[in-house]
């Protein structure tokens, strides 16, 4: 079975993808997660469980005077 060699565009080809992943691997394993909110607004933090739902608590500014309906 003869195989046919691999001429410069091919060697280029398999180059550019091998950078491409290369690329990928590192943004998935160095750089840190972004804190996602799940929707909720900037006043609430949100913690991922291992397993089920994320847990979401509103925080409580000291300043801030809640009004009476």
């Amino acid at each position: 079975m003869n195989r046919p060699y691999l001429r410069r565009g091919d060697m280029a080809g398999i180059v550019l993808m091998a950078v491409m992943c290369a690329v990928i691997i590192f943004v998935l394993l160095a750089l840190p997660p972004r804190d996602h909110n799940f929707g909720f607004g900037p006043e609430w933090q949100c913690t991922r469980m291992g397993e089920g739902d994320p847990i979401c608590v509103r925080l409580v500014d000291n300043g801030e005077t809640t009004k009476a309906p």
